[in-house]
């Protein structure tokens, strides 16, 4: 990561709700129709049709998924909003695989205001199984060692959010009136049984897609490649082929890929990256500067 990016790791602010599927779609087109719409929650409640507390979790997971922020009172899409979900978009509907991997890799990497469970399962945790349980009190460890003080109510709720944008409903121990968000359909995190620890009761399994078990659109390892590079890269030419398959927020760990289909993508590129052989890692040039606009039109093409 640039060393000039201040990190602000988020913990809260969904309002103990994942986004669900229709959410981004309608918020959008509100956003369109009256940039002012969403900051009032009068008008947001009754044009999307949502509780109050619904509201403010839609504005937390339009900024976190890139799609959407305020300003001054005003709702702006941004870029990615703008190419991919808005009425000329690519995907307004969001019915194409492409456009939940790009969602999945934008909520997974932010730098500056990472989702503090994302990063920590993404790109920290060695193990791919955890429980619930356990993993609130990794993250009760994690946050004590970064100096945020944390109740476990607070961190439960964090963690059950990320659960619910991934695991089908059916497969979790939640009410049955929480809806499935839109990036279940991935498999990236599913359930797999049950586990005890000593007397306590027994829970669900959780366990993070292998390398391999996951196919990941070409347009967008290239966009993921090229906004690690933009984003965290930003003043090297050349990047490790072991930082794109393994360091905090690459493709590699974000989108599940394995080392060999990594190397076997770029390798198959040759109009975008150079790979150079260098002891067991290598090396990857670009052929040309990153372009996330361009990078993200091509996802589509």
């Amino acid at each position: 990561m640039n060393s000039s990016v201040a990190v602000r790791p988020r913990f809260s602010g969904h309002e103990t709700f994942a986004c669900r599927f229709t959410w981004l779609p309608k918020a959008v087109q509100l956003i369109e129709a009256d940039p002012t719409a969403l900051s009032c929650d009068d008008t947001a409640i009754i044009e999307l049709g949502l509780g109050k507390n619904m509201v403010k979790s839609l504005r937390f997971w339009l900024d976190a998924f890139g799609i959407a922020r305020a300003d001054r009172g005003e709702w702006h899409l941004q870029p990615f909003g703008d190419m991919v979900l808005s009425e000329k978009g690519a995907d307004p509907f969001m019915e194409r695989t492409e456009t939940q991997w790009l969602l999945h890799w934008t909520l997974a990497t932010r730098a500056d205001t990472p989702l503090f469970v994302w990063r920590h399962v993404f790109h920290r945790r060695m193990r791919m199984d955890f429980t619930r349980s356990e993993l609130v009190a990794e993250l009760r460890r994690e946050s004590a060692r970064e100096g945020h003080e944390l109740s476990d109510v607070t961190l439960a709720q964090h963690v059950d959010a990320m659960l619910h944008t991934y695991v089908p409903t059916h497969a979790l121990e939640a009410p049955e009136d929480v809806l499935d968000g839109p990036l279940v359909d991935l498999k990236l995190i599913r359930s797999d049984g049950r586990r005890r620890r000593g007397s306590s009761r027994a829970e669900s399994i959780y366990s993070l897609a292998q390398s391999g078990s996951v196919r990941v659109p070409p347009g967008v390892i290239d966009y993921a490649i090229d906004s690690f590079w933009s984003e965290r890269r930003s003043n090297e030419r050349v990047v490790s082929f072991r930082d794109l398959a393994h360091a905090e927020g690459s493709p590699g760990l974000t989108l599940r890929i394995g080392e060999d289909d990594l190397r076997g993508h770029i390798e198959s590129r040759p109009h975008r990256y150079s790979f150079r052989a260098s002891g067991d890692t290598g090396a990857v040039s670009r052929v040309s500067k990153p372009d996330l606009n361009r990078s993200l039109l091509e996802v589509y093409s």
